[in-house]
């Protein structure tokens, strides 16, 4: 009997806000393991220069809402947070969401396949070969700690 090897690659994916946004990683208290108990505060940006030399998105700090939402999409405060937090299982959700999609929307071949798993703290695929060898990709998300090479993941 062949014993299925699947291969589990383990993928960050460092998050960058969208214009308009900041992130501040807030570490746990002393008391607490620092990196578990880590969350991301998003807070709205000025982008009133932006608007005025760019002219390609609106502030979401100086304009009503009522007129934000007909022109641009909703803030990542509307959509992927909590309050003022990252949501994780919304932002893996998302993230979910946007991998099925583009299974959708990448012709695939018939000797393979891509399947997007349930995970409420990150996003895992599995795809599988026509001989029914079958890789694992999990794709992490995390925020860099400042200016340096340190990232935390948010699972």
């Amino acid at each position: 009997m062949l014993m299925e090897k699947t291969f589990v690659y383990r993928l960050l994916v460092p998050l960058k806000p969208p214009p308009g946004h900041s992130f501040h990683l807030e570490l746990g208290t002393e008391g607490e393991m620092p990196l578990r108990n880590s969350r991301l505060r998003v807070e709205l940006a000025c982008m009133c220069i932006r608007e005025r030399k760019l002219g390609d998105m609106l502030c979401f700090i100086h304009h009503p809402e009522d007129e934000l939402m007909g022109c641009q999409e909703a803030s990542l405060l509307q959509t992927l947070c909590t309050g003022s937090y990252l949501d994780v299982q919304k932002t893996a959700f998302w993230l979910q969401e946007l991998m099925t999609a583009s299974s959708v929307a990448v012709l695939q071949s018939a000797a393979s396949k891509r399947t997007v798993l349930p995970s409420s703290r990150f996003c895992k695929l599995k795809m599988t070969n026509a001989f029914e060898a079958s890789l694992s990709i999990e794709l992490i998300l995390a925020v860099q700690q400042g200016d340096s090479d340190t990232f935390v993941t948010m699972e």
